[in-house]
C-alpha cells in the first residue's frame, strides 16, 4: 500500500532521500555534540535533581 502511494507522487524518491539525509544529519550532529560536550557541564546536569532542595530560591516560600 505504501509503495503504491509513493509511486503516485512525482519525484517521491527525492523526498525520501532528502528526509533520510536530514534524519541522519540531525542524529550525527547530536552525537558529535554529545562527544564534544564539556564533561563538567554533564556532571552538573546529572546532579541537578539531587541538589534541587539545597538551592532554595529567595522568592520561594518555605
Amino acid at each position: 500500500m505504501f509503495k503504491q502511494f509513493i509511486s503516485n507522487i512525482p519525484g517521491a524518491d527525492n523526498y525520501l532521500i532528502f528526509s533520510l539525509l536530514t534524519f541522519l544529519t540531525f542524529f550525527v550532529l547530536v552525537g558529535v555534540y554529545l562527544i564534544w560536550m564539556d564533561k563538567k557541564h554533564l556532571v552538573e546536569m546529572e546532579q541537578m535533581p539531587f541538589n534541587e532542595g539545597n538551592n532554595l530560591n529567595e522568592n520561594s516560600k518555605p
